[in-house]
């Protein structure tokens, strides 16, 4: 009987140990399997189209058929947290990820995201992590997605209000041909953090505070200090020009603005004295050589520009076919110009007869803040492996015309 006893112990014993064979088995090979290396994929694709949630939604529904996500899945799973914004969560998937990955190709991927995590979360109150952080990058510094971590070094920088230190981290960065997301980032944070400087009511070291006179008006300020009217509006919080006041005190802006375009980028860069003030998606010429290259300066600028492509059409302001948009800043003749566009999806590939075009809501921005007279250079070669070739659609009748 007791013999009968052990034997059915040893059996159940090695049921047990069987279904947990298979168990580990199954786990282990999970990532293999085809449905979860499909899952894995999609959540790399939709990271790729900077669609952080539907990855998540892929990796979830991996976890949820009872899979481990493996080496690969992880990674994919903390850099879509990260890109989510979900940082403490992301933090510790990557700590996690170390661990079990320690040899793994994407280690140092995975200690990028995790400092860069930790940094977003609590960089303000840890100054070990900034260190840290620093030490990382000078041993690794040619490791894809190390510009993740200087994005985070620097906004942390601006958090401090190190504005130098931010800078100096994106000097260079923009010419290298190996640019990525990351550094597009930091360029948008810096850019942002500049523009909140340029229109705080609170006038920086370099800025001048002008005491308002008898007979003073807002062009003659303006036209003065070489600054446009807008700006020094907007840098005040002055709605109606007419109504300044003797003795009213205004900030004006100490600013020399140029602007950069390169066309194998695709980008154009707002300097200030020289030094990086802002980036700015646009689009070129869909053939070669119809955006020139050279030095130029802004000709003239025009408010809800008429456009007369040449074909005998004449599109006024306003019309919804008007492809100058709402702003036409001239830099060779009257012909070629930095200018808004009516099809915002073309912004940053090769769609243009030669402009330079804009988002409306940037070129408005941008017609604001640079005089006639601003410097632009143009450089660099078409790259047809980065940015598409957009046929011209064709043109639609005036509205006047289309009415009749």
């Amino acid at each position: 009987m007791i013999m009968k006893k052990i034997l059915l112990l040893l059996v159940l014993a090695g049921a047990v140990g069987s279904a947990a064979w298979i168990g580990l088995t199954r786990d282990a090979s999970a990532e293999a399997r085809p449905e979860v290396l499909e899952k894995i994929a999609l959540a790399e694709r939709f990271l790729e189209r900077q669609n952080p949630a539907k990855a998540l939604e892929a990796i979830q529904e991996v976890k949820d058929a009872g899979y481990q996500l493996g080496e690969r899945g992880s990674f994919v799973h903390l850099k879509a947290l990260d890109a989510k914004g979900r940082h403490g969560e992301a933090a510790n998937a990557a700590e996690r990820f170390l661990k079990a990955h320690p040899n793994s190709e994407h280690a140092r991927g995975a200690k990028i995201i995790h400092l860069s995590a930790e940094l977003a979360s609590s960089g303000l109150t840890r100054p070990d992590l900034q260190a840290t952080a620093e030490e990382f990058l000078r041993e690794n510094s040619d490791t894809p997605g190390a510009g993740r971590l200087q994005v985070a070094l620097a906004r942390l920088e601006l958090g401090l209000g190190d504005y130098t230190a931010a800078e100096r981290r994106l000097s260079g960065v923009l010419d290298r041909a190996d640019k990525d997301a990351d550094v597009f980032q930091l360029a948008s944070a810096l850019g942002e953090a500049n523009m909140e400087r340029l229109f705080s009511r609170t006038p920086g070291p370099d800025d001048t505070v002008y005491t308002v006179k008898s007979g003073d008006t807002i062009n003659r300020i303006a036209n003065s200090h070489g600054i446009t009217e807008e700006l020094l509006m907007g840098v005040n919080g002055i709605s109606d020009p007419r109504r300044l006041r003797v003795g009213q005190q205004l900030k004006v802006p100490n600013v020399s603005f140029s602007l950069h375009v390169d066309i194998g980028t695709n980008l154009m860069e707002l300097r200030n004295h020289g030094r990086f003030f802002k980036l700015y998606s646009v689009r070129t010429g869909r053939e070669e050589g119809t955006t020139p290259t050279g030095t130029f300066r802004v000709l003239n600028k025009k408010r809800d520009p008429t456009w007369r492509p040449g074909n005998g059409y004449v599109y006024h302001p306003g019309d919804p076919n008007n492809e100058l948009s709402t702003r036409w800043m001239a830099f060779q003749g009257d012909i070629l110009g930095i200018h808004g566009t009516i099809h915002p999806e073309t912004v940053g590939d090769y769609a243009s007869n030669g402009c330079v075009g804009m988002l409306t809501e940037e070129v408005e921005e941008l017609f604001d803040m640079i005089t006639v007279g601003t410097p632009l250079e143009i450089k660099g070669v078409r790259d047809l492996e980065r940015h598409r070739v957009i046929p011209s659609p064709g043109l639609t009748p005036p509205r006047e015309m289309a009415s009749n």
